[in-house]
């Protein structure tokens, strides 16, 4: 499968959608919405990661602005609608308008990319600190 879903650990606060080989973007709209049954159960809020560190894509699929402001999307009421990315190719990054803090704000929230596990880890640690519940 290009695109999998997992959780990052057994706290079940951020789910991890991870590619895998060659993809496109129908792939990884395909795991968004298979985690839906997975998520359907859960009664705390849950953060997104968007795992592209395995990819054997050269280049992005056509379309990435668009895409992007997906990741995170509220498709389940437990989804805070921020996202963080990893692994994202450089050209990919440059060519959204991102702020100071490599985040682009979405109708959902936000969706911040990161250069590497360190700033994963700091990500997701702050976001914790913020959540409710």
């Amino acid at each position: 499968m290009p695109f999998r879903y997992q959780w990052k650990d057994a706290s079940k606060r951020v789910i991890c959608y991870i590619a895998e080989g060659d993809w496109n973007w129908k792939d990884y709209h395909h795991a968004a919405c298979a985690s839906a049954f997975t998520l359907s159960g859960v009664a705390h809020p849950v953060d997104c990661l968007i795992d592209l560190r395995c990819s054997a894509r050269r280049t992005l699929p056509a379309g990435l602005a668009a895409h992007a402001r997906s990741f995170g999307k509220k498709l389940q009421a437990c989804l805070t609608g921020r996202a963080v990315v990893i692994g994202m190719p450089k050209e990919g990054i440059d060519s959204l308008p991102l702020d100071d803090a490599n985040t682009l704000s979405t109708r959902d929230g936000a969706v911040r990319f990161v250069a590497n596990e360190a700033e994963l880890e700091q990500a997701l640690s702050a976001w914790a600190v913020d959540a409710p519940g």
